[in-house]
């Protein structure tokens, strides 16, 4: 896609343990008015490993203000007008906050059950769908993604390779797609996740391409890598196993992740949902989100929109990011699923998390080996910092990881 000054949506890096063992920090933040809260008006007293229900939501209060304290002037120093933080202990919902305005008039307060739009963050809830049919053996990890006629198992069809394929898209697993080590590396083929326009200006649509179109089109090209040979970081591949969800499963891709992953967690299925293509049907609890970046419409061909209005056709991506959600739904996820994995965690604990980054969208999905899970959700990308320690996503962390520290958790 040739876009105008577009920043790449798929700048949402994975937080690995090496990262992990170095983070600390605190630090000023800004913004708007608390709009909801879901703490309760106690003293904390839950400083202690195994504190009890009760003791744990007498710490609300006394983290509510912390993460009010850490988020408001960061919001204001950089001219973040919307977010959500939430924060869970051992699947206990401690906090649930709102800050800021939905809409860009900022008249109308922020709720805490705002949905955003999720970007990679949602990658991890993709890993745990195709993860639970491993385990019900609809599907092995080492099954193979493209069938060629020799390499049963296979998911997906011969008819979308081209006549002279490369020979190695064969070899490529499910594993692999979850590893990102499929065989696609964007910075040397470009990521068609922001290569839509260009995808439907090669096939000669007149519509916004399919997953089929654009499974077609990338199939066109050698694969940047041998598969299983190193690690890239790779939106596709997450929309390949969105197709082998709903092959396996029979069911839609958000369907299967609605009732299979979000469900059983106490999630509402209107808390959970693909976003909307067009920023004119969006959800009435989405924020403004802010961005001046540009990009090539695959619905009006001919025009020029914001990035996040009509550039994708977003149910081609639900699976890599284009979902939208509650910072209470991802924190219950990460309160119960090891990340990157997917796998559940059974009462174990893990030191892991996600980022995610489009325009107008910064998030953080985060899970600690205290049994704190918390997500941050904002309505502004850092546009000369999309990743990295100068990034929204984890000044952000770093300040609400102080928050807890301070509150003794």
């Amino acid at each position: 896609m040739k876009l105008l000054s577009y920043l790449p949506g798929a700048t949402q890096s994975v937080i690995g343990a090496a990262f992990i063992a170095v983070l600390a920090g605190c630090g000023g933040g800004s913004s708007g008015d608390v709009a909801s809260n879901a703490g309760k008006s106690l003293t904390c007293t839950a400083q202690q490993p195994g504190a009890s229900v009760a003791e744990l939501l007498a710490c609300s209060s006394d983290l509510n203000g912390k993460i009010d304290a850490a988020m408001k002037p960061f919001m204001a120093a950089n001219g973040i007008t919307a977010a959500t933080v939430a924060v869970a202990k051992d699947g206990v919902m401690l906090a649930e906050r709102g800050y800021g305005h939905r809409d860009s008039a900022r008249q109308i307060a922020l709720p805490a059950d705002a949905l955003f739009i999720t970007a990679s963050i949602v990658k991890p809830v993709t890993a745990a769908a195709i993860q639970k049919l491993a385990r019900e053996r609809k599907l092995a990890l080492t099954d193979h993604v493209f069938c060629t006629g020799f390499n049963a198992p296979c998911w997906l069809a011969r008819e979308l390779q081209p006549a002279l394929p490369d020979a190695r898209a064969g070899a490529i697993t499910i594993a692999q797609l979850l590893e990102h080590q499929g065989g696609w590396d964007a910075d040397i083929s470009g990521d068609p996740m922001q290569s839509e326009f260009d995808i439907q200006q090669s096939l000669g649509l007149s519509a916004p391409p399919q997953q089929d179109d654009i499974i077609r089109f990338v199939l066109r090209q050698q694969l940047d890598f041998v598969p299983g040979t190193k690690t890239a970081y790779s939106n596709f591949g997450y929309l390949l196993l969105g197709q082998i969800i709903e092959k396996a499963s029979g069911a839609g891709y958000v369907t299967y992740v609605q009732e299979n992953i979000m469900g059983p967690l106490g999630v509402p299925k209107d808390d959970f949902q693909v976003m909307r293509s067009l920023m004119r049907d969006r959800h009435p609890r989405e924020p403004h989100y802010i961005t001046t970046i540009m990009a090539p419409s695959v619905f009006f061909p001919g025009t020029t929109v914001l990035a996040l209005d009509g550039a994708v056709r977003a149910e081609n991506w639900a699976p890599a990011g284009q979902m939208i959600s509650t910072a209470k739904a991802m924190t219950l996820f990460a309160a119960h699923y090891r990340m990157p994995e997917g796998v559940p965690l059974d009462g174990a604990k893990n030191n892991g998390g996600f980022t995610g980054a489009d325009p107008g969208v910064s998030t953080v999905l985060r899970q600690l080996s205290s049994g704190i899970s918390y997500t941050v959700m904002m309505n502004k990308l850092a546009d000369n910092n999309p990743s990295g320690d100068a990034s929204y996503q984890l000044q952000a962390l770093h300040r609400i990881e102080a928050a807890l520290k301070d509150a003794g958790l």
